[in-house]
């Protein structure tokens, strides 16, 4: 029996193509990627695909790249797509890593979920073979659901799988593998949603913000997950704040502070600042007077704030910001 690692996200398409490939009677294992600063499958989810791949008799193999994947985003070989995503080299990337997979388990080829023309960046043809070769996988990667639009390839050519009974979809349409999650007896799948996070202009932008004022090679996984928070502000001064919008921000800004200055109200409710650099009367003053604009909601007098960080404790009396000044800093 012919043995495929499969490229499983949590999204349809690499549902089914596994799934095909499983009923053409290849044992296959499935490969999962994820990095922590993004929206990755909560644990149910994560379940929910185990319990998949263990109906079809393979094992799920989990595998955070968070900080190897830090490597790309500081300088993709391909550039960014519309976004802070680059999604040439990250495709390349989880593939490099199922061929690492199959040479350890043994397994004869990859398989992926991967539709000719459903995403213009990285699987459009030209692009899919580019990554192949550089991947090292020629002629090994299986894409069930494009393949007759693709040309053969080495596991139908030995037989393992039936050209005929796989597919020819090409595009971003959705019904085709729709009728066949249908078919194949998927009562309940994944919706298409958002897509990467890296993707979100609104992230991006934070992002992007972060590399103008630090440098690229200053991004760690610890601030890209810092921007999916909270309201975010660069300073004249250059100092990066960032103040809560709503409870689960506030607790993550705590949990993520990593030596940065926390910064409170005092005697009033409202949200917290999480801001960096060392402690100086000024810049205090001005992060404070943030702070105090989404917690004076009537923008009326001086609110005394406490700022700490590794058990060092100050505290400020600030009034809020002029409107003009935290426009200008808003990223």
């Amino acid at each position: 029996m012919a043995k495929a690692v499969a490229l499983m996200s949590s999204g349809l398409d690499s549902l089914l193509s596994a799934r095909i490939v499983r009923d053409q009677g290849v044992e296959v294992d499935a490969l999962h990627c994820s990095f922590q600063f993004g929206f990755s499958p909560e644990s149910g989810r994560k379940d929910e695909l185990r319990r998949r791949v263990d109906a079809m008799g393979g094992r799920l193999h989990l595998l955070d790249i968070t900080e190897p994947f830090m490597n790309i985003l500081r300088g993709p070989a391909h550039g960014f797509g519309s976004g802070v995503n680059p999604c040439i080299d990250c495709h390349l990337f989880m593939l490099r890593q199922a061929k690492a997979l199959m040479e350890k388990i043994g397994a004869d080829f990859v398989v992926t979920g991967e539709v000719v023309g459903q995403r213009p960046m990285s699987q459009n043809r030209p692009m899919l073979f580019h990554i192949e070769k550089l991947a090292d996988l020629k002629g090994l990667i299986l894409r069930p659901l494009s393949a007759k639009a693709l040309p053969i390839t080495l596991p139908e050519e030995k037989g393992w799988v039936d050209r005929e009974s796989l597919y020819g979809i090409t595009g971003r349409g959705r019904k085709i593998q729709e009728a066949l999650a249908s078919q194949l007896g998927f009562e309940r799948y994944p919706q298409p949603a958002g897509g990467c996070i890296l993707t979100d202009p609104f992230y991006a932008k934070r992002v992007k913000a972060f590399i103008r004022h630090r440098g690229q090679e200053a991004l760690t996984s610890g601030a890209m997950l810092l921007c999916r928070f909270g309201r975010h502000f660069w300073l004249d001064d250059g100092r990066w704040v960032i103040v809560g919008r709503e409870e689960k921000d506030n607790e993550a800004l705590e949990r993520l502070a990593d030596g940065r200055w926390i910064f409170e109200a005092m005697d009033h409710e409202g949200p917290t600042a999480l801001a960096d650099g060392d402690w100086d009367e000024g810049a205090a003053g001005r992060i404070a007077s943030v702070l105090v604009r989404y917690v004076n909601k009537r923008r009326e007098g001086e609110i005394r704030v406490r700022f700490r960080k590794d058990g060092e404790v100050h505290e400020v009396l600030a009034p809020p910001v002029e409107a003009s000044a935290a426009d200008g800093w808003r990223v």
